[in-house]
């Protein structure tokens, strides 16, 4: 009996044990369970504040987890956010080369980049110095341009740049000066040709384009010494070909290119070039009120000056045909004041007197009033079979022909259809003037004494 209180007595200390030790056991785990769940989780950073930071540093464990093992433990990392509506990203274009002191160009600067690296040193600067030691004037200095054309040193450019010159420079690339002597010229189309000697392999050639190719809007580039400021680049574009311009009482100059890259005084002579670097003008002159580029600037054809490039390398001054007319095209209005039964051709208003078509035999009309269309002048209907419906074709014409030449006209007078043979003369030099030229892209230098010459200084004629 004894043994068996014992043995009820020791199963009741031993349940009271394992519950014991399952009860003490209970609080750990349980605040376990409680650290994972109380834990605070990260808060995501505003939408406003999205910008890049350092990494967070982890969250401190509190005092109870302080406890467990932290290699059982994975640290807690801020899950990343999605971007909202209102953050700002980088813009497109900011990725993007932009031209800066790296060296990357745009397309288009490049190739103006490359045409200027490659053609400019073929533009020479040229000084013309006129008057005459001991007569009593003071000596004068002009400034222009000019473009290399071949190794053999003939440089191209505008006749006025290097007429009544008394000594000539050329001022290359390298600042090498040179005497120059004038070659041959063409003053009825503003050309001439001036020759230096210079090695061969040091002079760079501009090539020659095709100026009846030029269409407007393609790009322009001019290239000179505006104001004596050597080698200075300027653009824009073909705004017009074909047009006519008059040439100080000279034959005009026909089929001229209109440009409105920046043309001023000291630019003529330069090439005007093509996208190719190609010369297909020589700038000439302006259309300005100021004496300075306003748009409006002219080339002469490079086409032209291959048409009379031979007689000016020959050494030899070009001749021009002319008739010695003054017309106007016809129109019916023109020939119903005329009283004229004709639908074209060019009525002769006026003859120069002792002139080419004076001598031929034809005749011109009189005015009875003053602005009355003068009456009774030949109506001038073909030229050698030509049919004519402008002035200007008679010009076109004349240019394939040569002095002493004879055409046939086929004439209008007084209702009845005639034929007169005419011989050609050469077109007269103008008279020599002293004024300045009005609108020409050049300048002059009085060399006064006392005061150093300053280039690119022109004293304003008005």
């Amino acid at each position: 009996m004894r043994n068996l209180g014992y043995l009820l007595l020791g199963i009741i200390v031993g349940i009271g044990v394992v519950t014991g030790s399952v009860v003490a056991a209970q609080p750990a785990t349980s605040a376990r369970i409680m650290n994972a769940v109380a834990a605070p989780a990260p808060e995501a950073p505003a939408a406003s504040t999205l910008v890049p930071t350092a990494i967070a540093a982890p969250i401190a464990p509190t005092a109870t987890a302080a406890a467990q093992p932290t290699a059982t433990r994975p640290a807690l990392v801020p899950a990343p956010v999605a971007p909202t509506a209102t953050e700002t990203r980088p813009s497109p274009t900011a990725a993007r080369p932009i031209a800066s002191g790296n060296g990357k160009l745009l397309a288009d600067e490049q190739t103006l980049v490359d045409l200027y690296e490659r053609i400019s040193p073929a533009v020479v600067a040229i000084t013309n110095r006129r008057g005459v030691p001991g007569s009593g004037q003071f000596p004068s200095t002009g400034a222009g341009s000019g473009v290399v054309i071949d190794k053999l040193g003939h440089v191209l450019t505008n006749n006025h740049v290097v007429d009544d010159a008394t000594r000539l420079e050329v001022t290359l690339a390298d600042g090498t000066n040179l005497p120059a002597k004038l070659l041959g010229r063409d003053p009825a189309n503003d050309l001439a040709i001036v020759k230096i000697e210079y090695a061969a392999e040091k002079l760079t050639i501009a090539p020659l384009g095709d100026s009846d190719a030029l269409k407007p809007g393609q790009m322009a580039i001019a290239i000179g010494s505006p104001f004596g400021l050597e080698r200075t680049i300027t653009t824009g574009i073909i705004s017009s070909t074909g047009r006519t311009r008059s040439n100080e009482g000279r034959r005009p100059i026909r089929n001229m290119i209109q440009t409105d890259a920046p043309i001023n005084p000291g630019n003529s002579g330069g090439p005007l070039l093509n996208s190719n670097g190609e010369v297909v003008g020589i700038n000439t002159a302006i259309e300005s009120p100021v004496r300075g580029s306003v748009g409006i600037g002219f080339a002469v054809p490079i086409n032209t000056a291959r048409q009379v490039m031979p007689e000016m390398l020959a050494g030899r001054q070009v001749r021009h045909p002319w008739l010695g007319i003054t017309g106007m095209p016809i129109t019916p209005a023109t020939a119903q004041e005329l009283g004229i039964d004709v639908a074209e051709g060019v009525y002769v208003s006026e003859l120069v007197p002792n002139g080419p078509a004076a001598k031929g035999g034809l005749k011109a009309g009189t005015a009875r009033a003053q602005g009355e269309v003068p009456k009774g002048g030949d109506v001038i209907l073909t030229i050698d079979g030509n049919r004519l419906n402008r002035i200007e074709n008679i010009s076109v014409y004349l240019d394939t022909r040569k002095v002493g030449d004879v055409v046939k006209l086929e004439i209008l007078r007084d209702g009845a259809k005639r034929t007169l043979n005419v011989t050609l003369e050469e077109w007269p030099e103008a008279p020599r003037t002293q004024a300045p030229r009005p609108n020409a892209p050049e300048f002059d230098v009085p060399e006064l004494p006392g005061f150093p010459r300053l280039p690119g200084l022109r004293i304003p004629s008005r």
